[in-house]
């Protein structure tokens, strides 16, 4: 099947999908405007029948240009040791996209490093990234434990670009409270006052044991990366037994800073609603975790105007419709109030458990969606998918 049937088809299915949710779900009409104007293919493999390139975790960033980049990563497989990061670009509204460049050289660390980062433009033009890598010394290892649900030792690192992502500066590594077992998964939210910020938290080591509490951390700098601190726990829950995996952050006009995450009770295995907190103080204090009243994994939040976000859940499990979730909340009232709710995109396959995964990961057939804000006020989604064995990455324009 190729990709031009397989576009008309999700087109098909969308369009039935958002009549659909407008009639069955009690919410103010009109959310028929959250409307999908185009997909686009990012990266596929374009010889899958000679050799294995599997894409994942983008992010899209617009260029002071008007361009628009995307970063993601690209590897035999999704666990491979080879796994690292690149750019693509466009220069018609994410129609089309230029081939792969890889953007960091880790040689200097005498091991393979696996790794992946998301980019963000700064208001001066410069773009900066932050992601995590993983050392991959014995490549006989993958990255996840199957065994303990544990990973092998990683870093935090990030870089800038003062020539639009055609260059990057040599990778920093950056402290965090969890040492060498951080998921970074996020890309920086630059706010109004010019800090930087960041959510992250602790993974198990190898073995399977914790290096610090179960929480999400704000990992931010004041001075554009000369200095960090990950102080501010932007999500805990009771019991030290709730994840806070793949947090997004976004700040609304009024300085309100949102953080959501994916929860999940690692001792019962009880999936949790995807839950937010909130900072009133830029992100120094935040408030207990509260339900979305959204059962779903992967989540983002980007802000879109006013005291409202577009919220993206990614829901693989516990559904009869799998598929990316697109929600307008009105936090004016500081709380989560969905105004607006729309199936985005959904996979034409049906998803199969993988069990040569670590379980925390036997699920993902699709994920990560993120967005930003365009400068013509349409928003641009990306995410990973994986159809027919092979994974790629893609984007969806949206109109609001």
């Amino acid at each position: 099947m190729n990709f031009r049937t397989v576009f008309e088809k999700y087109q098909q299915k969308i369009q039935f999908t958002q009549t659909l949710l407008c009639d069955k779900i009690n919410i103010q009409k009109g959310c028929e405007n959250m409307k999908v104007k185009n997909y686009s293919i990012v990266y596929e493999n374009p010889l899958p029948q000679l050799k294995s390139r599997q894409s994942a975790f983008p992010f899209v960033c617009e260029l002071k240009n008007g361009e628009l980049a995307v970063v993601y990563c690209i590897g035999e497989a999704f666990e491979s040791v080879d796994k690292i990061t690149f750019i693509s670009f466009s220069k018609d509204g994410g129609k089309t996209w230029s081939e792969p460049q890889q953007m960091f050289d880790f040689s200097k660390e005498g091991m393979p490093i696996s790794n992946c980062a998301k980019a963000v433009s700064l208001p001066d033009g410069r773009l900066v990234s932050v992601g995590y890598a993983f050392y991959r010394g014995n490549p006989a290892l993958p990255l996840g434990n199957p065994e303990t649900g544990g990973l092998l030792d990683d870093f935090v690192f990030w870089s800038v670009s003062e020539d639009d992502g055609k260059t990057w500066s040599e990778p920093e590594k950056i402290e965090c409270a969890w040492g060498p077992h951080v998921e970074a998964s996020a890309p920086i939210t630059v706010l109004a006052d010019g800090t930087w910020i960041t959510p992250i938290t602790g993974f198990p080591d190898w073995e399977g044991k914790s290096h610090g509490r179960m929480c999400g951390r704000a990992l931010r700098s004041e001075d554009e990366g000369k200095t960090w601190n990950d102080d501010s726990v932007c999500m805990e829950f009771d019991g030290d037994n709730v994840t806070c995996y793949e947090q997004r952050m976004c700040q609304l006009e009024s300085g309100t800073i949102i953080n959501i995450g994916w929860n999940e009770n690692v001792e019962t295995g009880e999936r949790y609603e995807n839950h937010y907190t909130a900072s009133f103080d830029n992100g120094r204090t935040w408030t207990k975790p509260q339900s979305t009243g959204i059962v779903g994994q992967v989540s983002s939040v980007c802000a879109i105007g006013g005291e409202r976000l577009l919220a993206l859940h990614a829901i693989r499990r516990d559904t009869d419709r799998p598929g990316i979730y697109g929600c307008i909340v009105d936090f004016s009232e500081k709380k989560w109030n969905i105004i607006k709710k729309t199936l985005v995109w959904e996979p034409l396959t049906p998803m199969v458990k993988d069990k040569n995964m670590a379980e925390i990961f036997s699920f993902l057939k699709f994920g990560q969606p993120g967005a930003i804000m365009l400068s013509d006020g349409d928003v641009m989604m990306s995410h990973w998918f994986a159809e027919q064995g092979q994974y790629s990455v893609m984007t969806t324009r949206i109109e609001l």
